[in-house]
């Protein structure tokens, strides 16, 4: 498995970092329920939510398009969390934790490769819950996997369906998206999430993108 920052990325995104943790042998039934709540936060957090709004204002892509931790902080603030499925929980949890979003992959699903690099316009996407593909906008900065399909759009705003975790996912690769030193980072999120999954998986392995280490394989 391969995970990677592109070049096109990081010459749009030179400060983006990326904490990552490849889960291997998860025993999904004996995950633990997550707490789904919002911490008492120590940065404003109408600030940073700005800040991201801000950011995919900048980039190419959908002007639609949000960050995922606007959907959880917005959910969590309403007391509308719901949950989905124990890993998915999981990691909402931890993405809340560290005011960062956080994304999860099934590792057999992927081809091998998760990377982040600009779209070109014409790779198959094909939206979470539909049956009928789409295409990204040219030079949105998308996750896409070893076969270059759209795996998520516009950095976590948008899910592919093909590369979701269901019941059956047993490899995981989850990640989170720190665009500049200016955002919280998800390392604490991403060691947190670690530490739940520890006794219920095969291995972990954490890791980390940037611009000095662009690509992490194993």
């Amino acid at each position: 498995m391969r995970v990677a920052l592109s070049q096109a990325v990081l010459g749009r995104l030179p400060g983006m970092e990326v904490e990552g943790l490849l889960a291997l042998g998860v025993n999904q039934a004996a995950l633990p329920a997550a707490v789904l709540a919002l911490p008492e936060p120590d940065v404003d957090l109408d600030a940073l939510l700005q800040r991201w709004k801000a950011l995919y204002r900048e980039l190419p892509g959908d002007k639609k398009a949000r960050c995922s931790l606007e959907y959880l902080v917005k959910s969590a603030q309403k007391d509308k969390l719901r949950r989905i499925l124990p890993l998915v929980d999981l990691y909402n949890q931890a993405s809340l934790q560290s005011l960062a979003p956080f994304g999860g992959e099934d590792i057999d699903k992927l081809g091998g490769e998760l990377r982040l690099d600009l779209a070109r316009g014409d790779e198959s996407f094909l939206p979470l819950g539909k049956t009928e593909a789409e295409q990204p906008q040219p030079h949105e900065a998308a996750w896409l996997n070893g076969d270059g399909e759209v795996v998520c759009r516009c950095l976590n705003w948008l899910e592919s369906d093909r590369f979701k975790l269901d019941e059956t996912s047993r490899n995981v690769v989850f990640v989170s998206e720190r665009p500049d030193a200016g955002f919280p980072s998800g390392a604490a999120g991403m060691d947190w999430l670690a530490r739940e999954l520890a006794p219920h998986a095969g291995s972990l392995v954490r890791f980390r993108l940037d611009a000095a280490h662009p690509a992490f394989a194993m």
